[in-house]
């Protein structure tokens, strides 16, 4: 009885394989996740991502890091859509008064039916103004006397100015002028001068207005 259950120990240690474990491979899912990420089809990448790593928690197969490539890829391209559909400041648009004060001159503009806001316009396109000069305006004031009260010399100022842009010292009938004066805030940070700008006098200004 003992001989017979050595032998039959004996001829199944015999009989037993032995191997290498075979790796159960790449998760399908994964890697449709991984290429739909990397082709922006996004739902397909959010799907597929999503499905295989709850496969591979399941069925232990590989493909983890292909699954969560694709789903940060997905985030990618929504960030990327995000940022191409949000309105962008472009140059141009509506500025603040003080702007003007970083415009040189011989530069055109848009500055609204109130003139309280400008924006930067090539002078070959329609435009409001011209800018042709600047003149100072704080002599005599110590404090910021407001907008009304530097308008006065203001005009004056470039009414000159306006003049004396044109070789014969003259402006055509068609153009005036107008004066930008500093506001509250450009004057507290040093701004004393008042920006002149040539205009049409009826409609807009279609090309560079020449001396």
């Amino acid at each position: 009885m003992f001989d017979d259950t050595r032998s039959t120990l004996s001829n199944h240690a015999q009989t037993t394989v032995r191997g290498p474990v075979e790796s159960p491979g790449t998760d399908g899912f994964a890697i449709t996740a991984f290429v739909m990420g990397l082709l922006g089809v996004v739902p397909l990448a959010l799907g597929f991502g999503t499905r295989a790593l709850i496969r591979i928690g399941r069925n232990g197969r590989d493909g983890t890091g292909l699954a969560i490539a694709g789903l940060v890829l997905s985030v990618l391209w929504i960030g990327a859509g995000l940022v191409a559909i949000t309105p962008q400041h472009a140059t141009g648009a509506a500025t603040a008064p003080d702007s003007i004060n970083a415009m040189a001159i011989g530069d055109c503009l848009d500055s609204g039916a109130d003139g309280a806001q400008v924006s930067p316009v090539a002078c070959d396109l329609p435009h409001d103004e011209q800018i042709a000069a600047r003149v100072d305006v704080g002599n005599g004031y110590e404090t910021y006397p407001g907008r009304t009260e530097l308008q006065e010399p203001a005009q004056a100022l470039c009414r000159i100015a306006a003049a004396a842009f044109f070789t014969e010292g003259t402006p055509p009938p068609s153009i005036g002028f107008a004066a930008h004066v500093p506001t509250e805030s450009s004057w507290k940070a040093g701004g004393r001068e008042a920006v002149c700008t040539l205009r049409q006098v009826s409609g807009k200004l279609t090309a560079p207005v020449r001396p």
